[in-house]
């Protein structure tokens, strides 16, 4: 190979955490792991604001914002609180792989989060990723995943939600998903000389959700790991040959969840959300007819949900389709449950009498929306909006857990991080809690308790830091530095195109890592 030849590989991995790797990988077969560690660098990887998949793979493939490339989270909200699904859109801003495709090298992209839709530039061979049904750039790549019988991430999620299959079962699925997507990308690896490998298994985060908290918790994740670093010792072994470099990054990290703070029931006890009568006066009386039109109301809503996915249908209809549901929703199922815990939707709200509420976010970071004039119901003016804002923000450092602790560990404002985008409705105030807590956007409960036990696909939720690992057979590389730098998912990008070659196009305020 030509001595200014680079090779670049690229593992990622959804929701893998630092201390995950470091508690484990003595007592795991996580060979690939430790090679970084013994040879090059592993360490913390700052997410987006929230840490979610949905916005920070972008933000990697990009190196910009969420507020410059479009993705806030998997949703978003629209002018009449509605939600609408969203994916990432390389036209608006290109990843990495297609600035270099420009330039004339040549990529395999495999199951990236996100994207939906196959790189217009034939010298990208891909496959895409979660959360739709993967789509191939050419019958060879097609040819390649169905000699393997690899269909993607298996679409499970809904069955695990539901008790419909084991944990044990379900790991054993998504194994055999990073084994079979593992023996592709060798293939196509093998097949053609490829500038830049990147190859993303979302799987660990799928089964994290579920089993986190759990006692045994190691005996549905770990060995997801140990399948990831069979095929990132083989990436190790290629790059030695090659002089090239290996990088694995996260998009966010995992924890156990202890207990969900209910945002919402407490913006509804301060007085900041209003429900409307009906729903205010089913929350007192549990009378039995409302209970009965909440239980048919949450089986509609359940069953528009598509198939192993968390998006509903009804977020992808057009507006006057929403509308339709939304009053039908909203004036013929109208009821709370008979239990102590009900599921707050858009419709339920007095949008008239509401100045500001949660919505989609519901990790260990909350979006609140103030209800000012981009909304249909808007009542909050522009004159007030700072005030309110403001007094938010400083209620919400108030909060404290059962037994009297500081819960809330940071409040910011989210216009300094969207910056006026016009690409969505953003949010105006980020608060973020404390370890083994999540912020639960949606439940609200009629004994005025604003903490519960997670929900189930909630046993396990995010961490603002993932992963960045680094090791170079080629480069000579600060390995110190790197560790001991403060690192965000944005420097990904710019790494990237600065290690070909080429000048990075991202946001200027984020550098090149090496």
């Amino acid at each position: 190979m030509p001595k200014d030849r680079k090779k670049l590989y690229i593992i990622g991995i959804d929701a893998a955490p630092l201390w995950l790797i470091k508690d484990n990988y003595r007592k795991y077969n996580l060979d690939g792991f430790s090679e970084l560690m013994a040879k090059g660098a592993l360490t913390d990887l700052e997410s987006t604001m929230p840490p979610m998949t949905g916005p920070s793979w972008p933000s990697i493939y990009t190196g910009f914002r969420p507020g410059d490339h479009g993705v806030p989270e998997f949703l978003k909200i629209e002018a009449n609180y509605t939600r609408s699904v969203v994916y990432y859109n390389p036209e608006i801003k290109p990843p990495f792989w297609d600035s270099l495709a420009q330039k004339g090298l040549r990529s395999l992209v495999m199951n990236p989060a996100m994207l939906v839709k196959t790189s217009k530039y034939p010298n990208v061979d891909m496959m895409t990723g979660f959360p739709l049904p993967p789509k191939f750039s050419s019958k060879e790549v097609k040819e390649v995943a169905d000699s393997h019988d690899f269909i993607g991430e298996p679409e499970i999620e809904m069955k695990l939600h539901h008790d419909e299959m084991s944990l044990d079962e379900a790991s054993e699925r998504y194994i055999e998903s990073i084994r079979k997507r593992a023996e592709v990308s060798r293939e196509l690896i093998d097949m053609n000389d490829y500038d830049l490998s990147f190859i993303c298994f979302t799987e660990t985060d799928r089964v994290q959700h579920f089993a986190l908290n759990k006692p045994e918790w190691k005996r549905y994740t770990l060995p997801l790991y140990e399948q990831i670093s069979v095929f990132l010792k083989w990436i190790e072994r290629r790059a030695e040959k090659e002089n090239g470099t290996v990088i694995v990054v996260s998009d966010h990290g995992a924890q156990p969840i202890k207990k969900a703070l209910l945002m919402n029931g407490w913006l509804i006890n301060k007085g900041y959300s209003k429900m409307k009568r009906k729903i205010e006066e089913g929350l007192k009386s549990g009378e039995s007819t409302g209970a009965l039109r909440y239980k048919l109301r949450e089986q509609v809503l359940r069953s528009v949900h598509r198939k192993g996915s968390k998006t509903l249908l009804y977020s992808k209809l057009p507006s006057g389709g929403k509308r339709i549901v939304r009053a039908v929703l909203a004036n013929v199922f109208t009821g709370t449950s008979t239990g102590n815990y009900t599921r707050i939707h858009d419709f339920d709200y007095d949008m008239e009498h509401t100045l500001a509420f949660a919505s989609i976010a519901n990790c260990p970071t909350t979006t609140i929306f103030i209800n000012d004039h981009r909304f249909q119901h808007g009542c909050v003016s522009a004159a007030d909006k700072k005030r309110i804002k403001r007094k938010i923000m400083r209620d919400l450092m108030s909060i404290k857990d059962d037994k009297g602790k500081k819960l809330i560990t940071g409040v910011y404002d989210a216009d300094d991080y969207y910056e006026g985008t016009k690409l969505f409705i953003a949010p105006d105030i980020f608060a973020s809690v404390r370890k083994g807590y999540i912020l639960e956007a949606f439940g609200y409960q009629k004994n005025g308790n604003l903490f519960m036990k997670p929900e189930r696909p909630k046993s396990g939720d995010h961490l603002q830091n993932g992963i960045f690992g680094v090791v170079s057979y080629g480069e000579k590389l600060d390995y110190r530095k790197i560790a001991e730098t403060k690192l965000y998912v944005y420097n990904i990008n710019p790494t990237v195109m600065r290690y070909f070659g080429y000048a990075p196009q991202n946001d200027k305020r984020y550098k090149p890592i090496f």
